[in-house]
């Protein structure tokens, strides 16, 4: 058996939130060189979106100008990392062609507050969070709900996490790309693929320069407050002199992000501004994960995501020093919902390999014989946080049954020791307890015997009883592997899915929109969706009608 560490690590996590901008920012006298004003101001690229996966990164990109951001918002709480998150999810949207309004921040809040149980984020609703709240939040698909679908927050009273409603979300995010300083290109793509990213920085007013440029330099050492934001743009000739406020030092080098605010329309820039690449905590790991949304799909009566867990990961199981692990969760498949279409899994073993398999479970355990098990899918894991395996949809025989994520580490690490520092642990994300150096309670989860199961070295164990005996800890965790499902009784066409992806999105219209100007063909299960009038046809109506159904204006 492999060496197994037997000590749990103390999770370095920063909080982040700043209440507003009042007080926060402080008056310079200095000029700003070549200030940029967002709303009105800020050049466009003259690069069209459809040429710039085929170009090189412009050297200026902005999402405000190209309409993927919403308004800005003006937080009340320390809930900074909620407006970040829910503004990455908007501009996602937008990005695919989907304008359904704004997203509440307050029912987000409210959701990582402690539970009623003592469960759950130990928080109050006007406490700061943390990073890696919000891509639990979405991939739960308890967020985001339109602030049009529900009654406010009633703030006057108690709340618990407990309160947020688990059934009103229309599109569910299910790819979650973790991002680093160490990859500016990555980020830029992001950013045009998906309207913006959320990321956090050491915010104090000592490095603030007339409201709209920010830089702290390396050297800096004094106080300062964790604060998320989200990153729409950026511009690489943007001048080094903007900034210097603190002791006059300022960046080697030209360049800097454009930040969308949750502090309202409070400086020139319409409550936008500008962080250099060289600030010091921006894309950092200290305050891990920065993170943009893959991809989301439409929720509908029809779909069902099965998971054992709604905080996702606040950990990453990474105990176990073997080559191969295939972590598992056990589900319910006796209901209608019995149609495996996407497994969802977080992990930050990049550039392993994985394959997905159904297990059978007998007497309420996984099957340990690996030759009753069903091969779904493989792949490599291309990039750290939420990967989503889209494969052909598998019947899951009614009952119980498994879902089993098993990861190569092997040619990863080849030539490597354990002791490697350059050594990627075998791992997977896990809804497990964190608590601060002081041993303050951060989490606390709410895991269940019987829920998850891990299997290496030829041995399999149910995962509380592994934490137990291998650790000696009773609170233990839960597998973060979902299972996106659907009804076994749904038609065999889905009207506007032309690409056959199960989901109606932009890419829908746009292939549709090539095979009226006969640029490709279209099998005949897409034809079928594509017309949506169903008069044997498709015409630019039906186009339209597409375009019209994701933005909400328009049922079938």
């Amino acid at each position: 058996m492999k060496k197994i560490k037997i000590t749990k690590l103390i999770a370095v996590i920063s909080a982040v939130g700043i209440i507003s901008s009042f007080g926060a920012f402080g008056a310079s006298a200095a000029v700003v060189d070549n200030a940029l004003g967002v709303s009105s101001s800020f050049e466009k690229t003259d690069i069209k979106i459809a040429e710039i996966a085929e170009s090189k990164l412009p050297s200026k990109y902005s999402s405000v100008d190209l309409g993927y951001v919403t308004g800005i918002k003006n937080q009340k709480y320390d809930d900074c990392w909620v407006y970040s998150g829910i503004g990455s999810f908007e501009s996602k949207l937008l990005k695919e062609g989907i304008n359904i309004g704004d997203m509440s921040a307050d029912w987000a809040n409210v959701w990582a507050t402690k539970k009623l149980n003592g469960k759950g984020w130990q928080r109050n609703y006007k406490s700061s969070g943390y990073s890696n709240i919000m891509p639990g939040y979405l991939t739960s698909w308890y967020g985001g709900i339109l602030e049009n679908d529900i009654a406010p927050v009633d703030f006057s009273k108690d709340v618990y996490g407990d309160m947020a409603p688990d059934n009103l979300t229309r599109y569910g995010v299910t790819s979650i790309r973790y991002l680093s300083k160490s990859e500016p290109d990555q980020i830029k793509k992001s950013i045009m693929d998906n309207g913006g990213v959320s990321t956090s920085y050491a915010h104090t007013v000592r490095c603030l320069k007339n409201n709209q440029s920010y830089f702290m330099p390396e050297s800096y050492t004094n106080s300062y407050l964790g604060h998320s934001v989200e990153i729409v743009g950026w511009d690489d000739n943007y001048s080094r002199n903007n900034f210097g406020e603190y002791r006059n030092l300022k960046p080697d080098n030209d360049g800097a992000w454009l930040v969308r605010n949750s502090w309202g329309n409070y400086n020139s820039l319409g409550g936008y501004f500008w962080i250099s690449y060289e600030d010091k905590y921006v894309f950092s790991s200290k305050y891990d994960p920065s993170y943009t949304i893959q991809n989301v799909m439409k929720i509908t009566d029809n779909v069902k995501l099965k998971q054992n867990e709604v905080y996702g990961a606040t950990y990453d199981f990474s105990y176990v020093l073997a080559d191969e692990i295939t972590y598992i969760n056990k589900f319910d498949f006796s209901d209608d919902y019995n149609i495996i279409d996407k497994v969802i899994f977080e992990t930050g073993c990049i550039g392993a390999d994985y394959d997905i398999y159904y297990i059978p479970v007998e007497n309420e355990v996984p099957q340990d014989d690996e030759s009753k098990w069903i091969k779904l899918d493989s792949g490599k894991v291309d990039f750290r946080g939420y990967i989503c395996a889209d494969f052909d949809d598998f019947t899951a025989p009614e009952g119980y049954g498994a879902i089993g994520v098993k990861i190569d580490s092997g040619a990863l690490n080849d030539g490597k020791t354990y002791d490697d520092e350059s050594y990627i642990p075998n791992s997977v994300g896990v809804g497990e307890w964190t608590w601060t150096a002081d041993h303050v309670y951060v989490f606390i989860n709410d895991s269940k015997h019987g829920d998850s199961f891990i299997k290496y070295d030829e041995e399999s164990i149910e995962l509380l009883d592994w934490y137990k005996n291998k650790l000696d800890d009773d609170i233990g965790g839960t597998f973060v592997i979902k299972a996106v499902t659907r009804k076994d009784n749904e038609e065999d066409y889905m009207l506007g899915d032309v690409n056959l992806d199960r989901q109606i999105t932009i890419d829908d219209v746009t292939l549709a929109q090539k095979y009226l100007a006969n640029l490709n063909d279209l099998s005949e299960q897409s034809q079928k969706n594509a017309d949506i009038d169903k008069n044997g046809q498709i015409n630019i109506d039906d186009v339209t009608d597409i375009q019209k159904y994701m933005a909400g204006l328009f049922e079938w």
